[in-house]
C-alpha cells in the first residue's frame, strides 16, 4: 500500500492518529516541505508558546467557582454576564497546546478534564455573591471536545492526503531530492488545508444545503433551533427570560424557511449566547442529557 493511502486510511477511520501524523512526517520530507513538517510536529508535540494555535484548538470550557463566607458554596456556574469584558475570552475557551497524544488520552476521561485557575478569581470575586468570598475558580472542559479536536486534525490529514494524490499519486514514494509535486501547486493545497478558516467547505456537492457566511451548515442550525425548543424547559427560566430565549430561536427559525440573513442570525445566536450562557453551562454538567447541551453549546460559540 502507498503512504498516501495509509495515511489516508489511518485518518479516514478509527485508526490512530498519532500514527497518521508520523507517517505525514515522512510524506512532509518526501515533498520537500517545510510548512508541512511544522505543522505535524506542533500536533505531535505541542504548540510552542510564541506560536498561534489553529482554531480548532480552542476548546469550549465551563466555568466554576466556589464561595466562603456566611454560609459556603461549593459550586456555581459562572454566567458571562458578571465576567468583566476584558476577561470574558479567557471564559469562553481555552488554547490547548500540548500534543495530539494528550488530547486523545482526555478523551477517556469519564467526566473531562479539571484545570484549576487561581488567577481567574479577581474577575469574580464579588460579582455573584457580594458578601462572600471567591475562593476556587476551575474549568471542565468534556471530552466530546477532545474528540472533536481529533476528528478535525483527522478531516486535514484526509483532505491533504487527497489533494495529493490528485496531483501525483506516487508522490509519498518519491526518491529523494525530487519534487514529486511542484512548490506553486503544492503550497496553495496546504495553505487552503491548514491555514484556510473552518467553514463553508462544502463546494461543487449537490444535495447539499448551507448556510453562506455563517459557517454552520443549514441543517445543523435547524437541529439546533429544534433541539433548544424541545429541552428549553431544563433551563427552568423566568417567563420574561423565556419568552426572549424564544423570540431569538423563532427569529432564527424564521430564516431559515428563506434566504437567510447571516447578520441576523449570527445577533440573534449572540443574544441567544448571552441570555443562556451560565445556565447552559450548568446543564452540561448536571443534566440527564448533556450530549444536547454541549451540541448547542457549540453552535452558539460559532454564531458568537
Amino acid at each position: 500500500m502507498s503512504l498516501l493511502k495509509e495515511i489516508y486510511e489511518l485518518a479516514s477511520g478509527d485508526g490512530d492518529v498519532t500514527t497518521a501524523l508520523r507517517k505525514c512526517k515522512i510524506l512532509a520530507a518526501r515533498l520537500r516541505s517545510d510548512e508541512l513538517a511544522r505543522w505535524v510536529a506542533w500536533e505531535l508535540d505541542g504548540y510552542p508558546e510564541q506560536q498561534a494555535t489553529p482554531e480548532y484548538r480552542h476548546l469550549t470550557v465551563i466555568y466554576f467557582s466556589s464561595f466562603i463566607g456566611a454560609w459556603n458554596v461549593p459550586k456555581q456556574p459562572i454566567p458571562l454576564q458578571i465576567v468583566p469584558e476584558e476577561h470574558r475570552d479567557k471564559f469562553r475557551y481555552i488554547e490547548f497546546r500540548d500534543g495530539i497524544a494528550k488530547a486523545f488520552s482526555f478523551t477517556r476521561a469519564k467526566h473531562g478534564v479539571v484545570i484549576h485557575r487561581p488567577d481567574l478569581v479577581p474577575a469574580v470575586h464579588k460579582k455573584l455573591y457580594p458578601t462572600l468570598t471567591c475562593h476556587h475558580v476551575w474549568c471542565e472542559i468534556p471530552p466530546v471536545e477532545f474528540e472533536q479536536l481529533i476528528s478535525s486534525v483527522k478531516n486535514r490529514i484526509v483532505d491533504f492526503s487527497l489533494k495529493i494524490e490528485a496531483e501525483n499519486p506516487e508522490a509519498g514514494e518519491a526518491p529523494p531530492n525530487t519534487q514529486p509535486v511542484p512548490p506553486e501547486k503544492l503550497q496553495p493545497i496546504i495553505q487552503n488545508v491548514f491555514n484556510a478558516p473552518v467553514g463553508n467547505l462544502a463546494q461543487n456537492s449537490e444535495h447539499f444545503n448551507q448556510t453562506a457566511n455563517i459557517e454552520i451548515p443549514a441543517q445543523d442550525l435547524q437541529k439546533f433551533v429544534a433541539d433548544f425548543s424541545h429541552h428549553l424547559a431544563e433551563l427552568n427560566l423566568d417567563e420574561h427570560l423565556k419568552r426572549k430565549v424564544e423570540a431569538q430561536l423563532a427569529t432564527i427559525k424564521a430564516q431559515l424557511d428563506d434566504e437567510p440573513n447571516p447578520v441576523i442570525v449570527r445577533e440573534a445566536g449572540r443574544t441567544l449566547r448571552n441570555l443562556t450562557e451560565g445556565v447552559v453551562g450548568n446543564l452540561i454538567a448536571t443534566a440527564a442529557q448533556p450530549a444536547v447541551w454541549q451540541s448547542i453549546q457549540k453552535v452558539l460559540e460559532l454564531l458568537g
